[in-house]
């Protein structure tokens, strides 16, 4: 009886073949028919299924375009992000796999765009265990990265959303979040609506420091930190996500350290040379009229960008942290953060000719 039993479990050799042999090929003509959505130069990067709360089927597929493979020298800040990486052109399909239809394409760009950058991004096959999630690192904290890591970090149910990371300095990344909209039904890179201090609302795609973070609740991030480098504030940071508008609303605010203070001032284009001139009258040494001019001159318009001086006032050099924005009709609103003593000094200048608190 035992004998028959056993008879019964077992499958002929040849059986065995044709079914491993129909498994193989289900495999390659699944993947042969992602392949044969993108361009015949793409490399896949990395695939994952979107569990979605009705009948349809979606695949996010990370993919390149003949990028670069890049072997780390691992003597650089940057290298503890991007480790062994690939560089090129990017993109983030969506892929309809049970009809083999493309549904939409998303490109993938860096923060700052620059000649340097010749419209690629870097997307690491081996790195430190930090920013990306490596599942199974190694004695040094290295290893391969899980990229299309699907979290629900909109806060809308669905566990369709992922983070891509670019180094800013050392130890701070830039996130922008990527992935499946459930109610738009494509792949799409989230906006961020920043609010910095008193500055104009600016949209853009990438946020410094949240995203690596771990929210209290899906869809919400509140918490401090702190940017060092010669920066002298705390960072206070809420970020919720806004499901009307589809993006991620950002509210940051800048709290200087014991000894140092704020001072925020508008100022229209004519006043700004007479501005200026005041500042540097306060510290003859160490403020450039004519480098922040041309700084202001170039910036784009309201984007908000940061400089640092080291003015001399009354014999001590002060460290001096600027950062300003341009608006479409010229204005120029203006934050300082600079020692105290610095700060009280410059307020009665700065209030004759501008609007300063």
């Amino acid at each position: 009886m035992t004998n028959q039993r056993v008879a019964m479990t077992k499958t002929p050799p040849i059986l065995v073949g044709l079914y491993l042999a129909a498994s193989l090929a289900g495999q390659r003509s699944a993947t042969n028919r992602v392949s044969d959505l993108l361009p015949s130069d793409a490399r896949i990067i990395e695939t994952a299924s979107v569990r979605v709360p009705t009948a349809k089927t979606r695949m996010l597929v990370l993919w390149m375009q003949d990028p670069q493979r890049v072997i780390s020298k691992w003597d650089w800040a940057g290298d503890l992000l991007y480790g062994d990486h690939w560089f090129g052109p990017t993109f983030l399909s969506l892929i309809d796999p049970s009809a083999a239809r493309l549904i939409n394409t998303v490109p993938i760009r860096p923060r700052s765009e620059s000649s340097e950058d010749e419209g690629g991004f870097s997307i690491p096959f081996f790195t430190y265990d930090g920013f990306y999630y490596v599942p199974h690192p190694d004695k040094d904290r290295k290893g391969k990265p899980l990229l299309l890591r699907l979290r629900d970090l909109t806060g809308e149910g669905v566990a369709g959303q992922f983070v891509l990371f670019d180094h800013v300095v050392s130890g701070i990344a830039a996130g922008s979040v990527f992935g499946y909209s459930p109610q738009s039904d494509t792949a799409v890179q989230y906006p961020v609506e920043l609010t910095n201090n008193r500055f104009h609302p600016v949209v853009q795609f990438w946020a410094i420091q949240v995203f690596d973070s771990k929210p209290l609740r899906a869809g919400y991030w509140k918490f401090t930190w702190e940017p060092g480098h010669g920066s002298w504030a705390w960072v206070d940071e809420e970020v919720h996500f806004d499901a009307a508008r589809q993006l991620f609303v950002e509210k940051l605010i800048t709290r200087p350290y014991p000894g140092f203070a704020q001072v925020h001032c508008e100022v229209d284009t004519p006043s700004l040379e007479s501005f200026l001139g005041r500042m540097r009258n306060l510290a003859p040494d160490g403020i450039d009229i004519e480098w922040l001019k041309g700084s202001i001159r170039n910036a784009p318009t309201n984007s908000i960008s940061a400089l640092g001086m080291v003015p001399t006032f009354n014999g001590t050099r002060e460290m001096l942290e600027l950062e300003f924005q341009v608006s479409p009709v010229g204005a120029i609103g203006i934050d300082l953060i600079t020692d105290s003593r610095f700060a009280a000094a410059l307020l009665p200048q700065m209030q004759t000719w501008c609007s300063a608190n």
